[in-house]
């Protein structure tokens, strides 16, 4: 490529470091981080980025290296995210409820050359130095022996704004996947895409000054960082969270007049029918985000208790949260058909690569400016998830003849019973509908005689009581025989297994026993 096309290419691209830049310039007065006991303005977080990168670049790291943050939600991890992405380096994001073997994996995946740890996730990264002889410094937020301090590292550094050197097809962060069926995947996300994707949620959600984010979703989860850079596109304050603590979330509500969330099973019950909501002015609360076929009576009686507006999602880490969705105003049940996003083309296809007609499920391929560049170091996993020049989600969905999609079920969870396919997201949305359920999970399990068959596990909503019976009589007036479960299961929500950001884990669901008593039929 000749010097200018070169050069024409690098001034089309957008960078997540211009994003920051900007936020602290233009929103310098404002607040741009809040916790439980303080704030931080746009200008007091640049300067301690700036310090973080003028120190890191001290240390020796340069533009195309790789740092690991292990870390809760909370104000160092944003710093870190400006820090890295001003100087062109690579955050590696440690999910911080894998198993000390699973990060150990994707540390040696991932091959960072310096660790930065929250004081209280110290004691697990201690336990990955055998695991990480590259690591060059393990510094700690906050005082923690055998590591480097953060605030001293800041205070020994200086404010100065540091050169612009980063491009758009720098690797901005690795987001490793939930590993279902196996290691987690490394996804790579780069800085054009990360910034992209933060701007296509600020303008469809018509984010503002006025706006802030609760952020109790982890900033190694798409969920919350993109949901960061679109607060910081508009200037608005991102509120964060060490865990999911509704209480805690209500007086932040109340005292920083946040507006948006994305709201998921396993916490959207608990802000639902928690004791002390009433008792906060919730009324800055503009809408919600989450995934309205798992619970839809749940959604409903959200929004009618908050009068807000939720929108149902559909996306991936590999792509952005925001591929499609649709809006459902308070009190109203939602829609499962949702509407592509602005920036993102879809097609639904077979494993051909030919598009399916109106209403006959396919997988779900899409190709824009936020998809990722790739898994890290996986060659055969890349090969097969970009065939044919588009990104394969994994998800079947459908087309309807309004042009909006319906979510199927993901494609490695499809049930063969009988040479028959079951799909259990669609048991799923019928059981949910009976009115005493919360929450359904279905999910395959073997069987002498049809190879497979069809396993329910169910919560009961706060004071409601079911039989199987019941359950039973429902899905005989409302399902196929061979889509009915033959066994059921009741247990308290708290017994799920779910990913951090409140998905169910059906593997782990899988393990459960499996007894004669749990039979229907």
């Amino acid at each position: 490529m000749s010097d200018w096309r070169l050069q024409a290419a690098q001034a089309g691209s957008i960078t997540l470091d211009a994003m920051f830049r900007r936020a602290f310039s233009l929103y310098a007065d404002r607040t741009a981080v809040s916790w439980a006991e303080g704030w931080r303005s746009y200008a007091e977080l640049g300067d301690r980025a700036w310090r973080l990168a003028n120190a890191l670049h001290g240390l020796g790291y340069r533009r195309g290296d790789t740092i690991a943050v292990l870390s809760e939600t909370r104000p160092e991890y944003v710093e870190c995210y400006a820090a890295m992405a001003a100087l062109g380096i690579t955050v590696a994001t440690l999910n911080v409820r894998l198993h000390p073997n699973e990060l150990a994996a994707c540390v040696r995946k991932s091959k960072p050359v310096g660790l930065l740890v929250s004081d209280t996730l110290a004691p697990i990264a201690q336990k990955l130095r055998a695991d990480a002889p590259e690591i060059r410094h393990w510094i700690a937020f906050g005082q923690v022996a055998d590591f480097g301090d953060y605030e001293h590292l800041l205070g020994a550094s200086h404010p100065a704004e540091p050169p612009r050197v980063t491009q758009g097809s720098d690797i901005h962060n690795i987001l490793f996947t939930s590993g279902t069926t196996g290691q987690p995947k490394g996804a790579l996300i780069s800085q054009q895409a990360a910034a992209t994707r933060g701007l296509r949620l600020a303008q469809w959600f018509g984010l503002s000054e006025q706006d802030g984010f609760i952020g109790w979703l982890p900033l190694f989860h798409c969920g919350g960082d993109e949901s960061l850079y679109a607060t910081f596109w508009t200037g608005g304050i991102y509120a964060t969270f060490q865990r999911a603590d509704v209480a805690q979330m209500f007086e932040l509500i109340e005292r920083d007049r946040l507006s948006w969330t994305l709201l998921l099973p396993g916490v959207i019950t608990n802000f639902l029918d928690h004791p002390a909501r009433g008792a906060h002015d919730l009324s800055s609360l503009r809408f919600f985000i989450g995934y309205a076929n798992m619970m839809p009576q749940v959604v409903a009686r959200l929004t009618e208790a908050c009068r807000v507006d939720f929108y149902d999602a559909f996306g991936q880490s590999e792509s952005s949260y925001l591929l499609a969705h649709r809006c459902s105003g308070p009190g109203e049940t939602p829609t499962l058909r949702k509407q592509p996003s602005p920036l993102m083309e879809v097609r639904i296809v077979d494993d051909d690569m030919n598009d399916m007609p109106v209403g006959v499920p396919g997988e779900c391929a899409v190709r824009g400016p936020t998809v990722m560049s790739g898994y890290l170091d996986d060659d055969a996993a890349n090969a097969e998830v970009f065939k044919g020049g588009w990104l394969h989600t994994g998800d079947l969905l459908r087309w309807e003849d309004d042009g909006t999609l319906t979510f199927v079920d993901r494609k490695k969870y499809l049930i063969k019973t009988g040479g028959e396919n079951v799909y259990p997201a669609e048991v799923e949305a019928v059981i949910s509908q009976h009115p005493a359920i919360q929450e359904a999970c279905v999910f395959g399990v073997p069987d002498a005689h049809w190879g497979e068959t069809i396993k329910a596990v169910l919560v009961l909503q706060a004071g409601q009581t079911a039989t199987r019976e019941e359950i039973v009589a429902w899905c005989r007036n409302r399902l196929a025989g061979y889509k009915r479960p033959r066994y059921l299961q009741f247990v308290r929500s708290e017994e799920l297994p779910r990913s951090t950001t409140g998905k169910l884990q059906r593997h782990e669901l899988a393990r459960f026993p499996l007894d004669d008593e749990q039979r229907v039929d």
